[in-house]
């Protein structure tokens, strides 16, 4: 597939939905550049140099894969780590976009991240390609630099994302925008840069522990987006250049752009939570259901306020707001008891009840074995309760991959999709239980060595990982 060649095919149709999704405003300075047909300066990402090593070919046991790196540690052996568990590399799939979908679909991430690095070298983006035409930014290595740096995050290789997210510039020179080759792109406007991406620029900082400059990056793009949303709220188009073509286009890219800007504040309030700023978590989510309530699809973030409010112990807000997270549900629908009786279990747990707590959770636990906050909290208040077996036992039951079905190769998926948090409170378990906390947790991982994929974070064991 050739990164460069143009898309020259579309409608009209086809260009105003790609007009939506692409919309951004340049800088003045940019804007000039684009208007005025100046070159201005080039986006040019590249892979960095530390990272050549994922493009090798790593064998049939690829040694990235966590889990198996883990089990490696704790036996002090490589092929007794092998025979526990089977790790798919990007050796063994079809070196394309389809072999990365599949990596990607089986949950492989190193794996696909080592054939992200394969697929940019060959696109120009290697170390060594560094200032080659054939290293310009296309819609395509756009997506493709998207999703690899998704996959650095994903693993938690936060420093190596934000050195080669800063290749990026500022994500505003010229040569993002559609409008810098329209020979190449007819029709097209707006930046061949995703919001995906550029939301990760703005918030990749703060895994570094920068805060601030993630903060200052996410309300800028915020300012951004509140200037597209006027746009569109005046009758214009996302740029202001022209009247929207039509009604259907001014709702529907409002929804959009409504739904993007709660992204950014969502990203805004992690920050803050992480940080203990309540009084900030709690003016973001306000700002958030301004955003999301002429849609009516603000009522979730009451309950997000109950728990806010529940963290620094004002009980008689968050029941406040966890009933006004239930209003206009039908009363009458299993999620909407579910939901309610979690509610309660949570003010029961802030107010020391936590018999009454347990006997909440276990209810909403009965009726979805697949919801993990109530199977954690049923862990929690079996550790205050002194019921530990229990709460073990329960832990226990959720990371047991089921046996096999006769004639398949690969195990079923196990009762309860896999959350790091279950397998961190089970380890925790552990270590308050015996002094046999390390061969249990050892027995946990090699339970879960089975299950195909990389579901799990190795950190999550509580085993050394050095």
């Amino acid at each position: 597939m050739d990164p460069t060649s143009a898309v020259t095919e579309l409608t009209e149709s086809e260009l105003l939905e790609l007009r939506k999704s692409d919309a951004w405003l340049p800088s003045e300075a940019t804007r000039r550049c684009l208007v005025e047909g100046i070159p201005g300066p080039e986006t040019l990402p590249c892979l960095q140099a530390s990272d050549v090593a994922m493009g090798a070919a790593l064998g049939p046991n690829n040694a990235q894969d966590p889990i198996r790196s883990l089990l490696a540690r704790c036996y002090n052996s490589e092929s007794k780590a092998d025979n526990q568990r089977l790790v798919i590399t990007a050796d063994m799939v079809s070196q394309d976009l389809d072999g990365l979908m599949q990596l990607l679909k089986e949950h492989w991430y190193h794996a696909a991240l080592v054939l992200t690095h394969r697929l940019l070298t060959s696109y120009g983006h290697g170390f060594d390609k560094v200032g080659q035409t054939s290293a310009r930014l296309t819609p395509l290595t756009a997506q493709l630099w998207l999703l690899r740096l998704s996959l650095l995050k994903r693993t938690q290789q936060y420093a190596l994302m934000n050195q080669e997210l800063e290749a990026f510039g500022t994500l505003d020179y010229p040569d993002v925008y559609y409008e810098h080759a329209p020979h190449l792109y007819p029709g097209r406007k707006g930046s061949m840069v995703p919001f995906a991406l550029r939301l990760l620029y703005a918030e990749a900082p703060r895994f570094i522990e920068r805060q601030s400059e993630a903060l200052d990056r996410l309300y800028f793009l915020a300012a951004v987006v509140a200037r597209l949303i006027s746009n569109l709220e005046n009758g214009y188009t996302e740029d202001g250049s022209v009247v929207c073509p039509n009604e259907n286009y001014q709702k529907t890219s409002l929804v959009l752009w409504r739904h993007r800007e709660c992204r950014i504040y969502s990203c805004c309030l992690s920050i803050y939570l992480v940080a203990n700023d309540y009084p900030s978590a709690i003016e973001t989510v306000y700002r958030m259901i301004s955003r999301l309530e002429p849609f009516g699809e603000h009522h979730f973030l009451y309950g997000v306020l109950g728990r806010i409010y529940l963290k620094f112990g004002d009980l008689e807000s968050a029941e406040r707001m966890f009933e006004k997270a239930l209003e206009g549900s039908p009363a009458d629908a299993p999620s909407t008891r579910s939901q309610r009786s979690m509610y309660s279990a949570m003010l029961l747990i802030a107010d020391g009840r936590f018999n009454e707590a347990k006997r909440l959770f276990r209810e909403v636990f009965d009726s979805d074995p697949s919801n993990v906050a109530a199977a954690n909290n049923l862990a929690v208040c079996s550790l205050y309760l002194g019921q530990l077996e229990e709460g073990i036992s329960l832990l226990e039951l959720l990371t047991t991959p089921k046996p096999p079905v006769l004639g398949s190769p690969q195990p079923t998926p196990p009762l309860l999709p896999l959350h790091d948090s279950i397998v961190s409170n089970l380890a925790v378990l552990y270590e308050v239980e015996s002094d046999r906390a390390a061969s249990r947790k050892l027995h946990l991982l090699e339970r879960l060595a089975s299950v195909p994929g990389e579901r799990l974070h190795a950190r999550a064991f509580k085993l050394p990982l050095t």
